[in-house]
């Protein structure tokens, strides 16, 4: 009688299952840094755009006070904004428990002149790779 075998054996399944895992290995970080680069694209186009409706409240108004409609943030930042008579200042800091929690860019604040800075970043972080410009 002739033994047909059928399947694979434990060996065979083993390395399947170690190069799947070295492959997940390393695409699951690059798949993880392009999601936070999504991720702080959006937080830096909400925060132009809040800057944009603050100052053309400014505009009708004259002063930045009792401005209304700022954005609270989104799902992954969480936006504080301090209103002044003739500034503003936006703050848009990771919401935790989310992938942007610990991110090296850490918090993105825009002042009403234009600057724009990540308080807390880590020292390889340019403003370039945050904010993309």
């Amino acid at each position: 009688m002739g033994t047909d075998s059928q399947g694979f054996t434990l060996m065979e399944l083993l390395i399947a299952v170690a190069l799947i895992a070295l492959l997940a290995g390393i695409a699951y970080p690059g798949y993880i840094g392009q999601v936070k680069k999504v991720y702080r694209a959006q937080i830096v186009a909400l925060l132009s755009e809040q800057a944009q409706q603050l100052e053309r409240f400014y505009t009708r108004h004259g002063t930045f006070i009792d401005a209304g409609g700022v954005s609270t943030g989104n799902d992954h930042y969480r936006i504080s904004v301090v209103l002044n008579p003739q500034d503003f200042n936006l703050l848009a800091t990771p919401v935790q428990d989310t992938v942007m929690a610990g991110d090296a860019c850490a918090a993105f604040n825009l002042a009403s002149t234009g600057m724009r800075s990540n308080p807390g970043a880590m020292p390889d972080m340019s403003r370039k790779l945050c904010w993309g410009q």
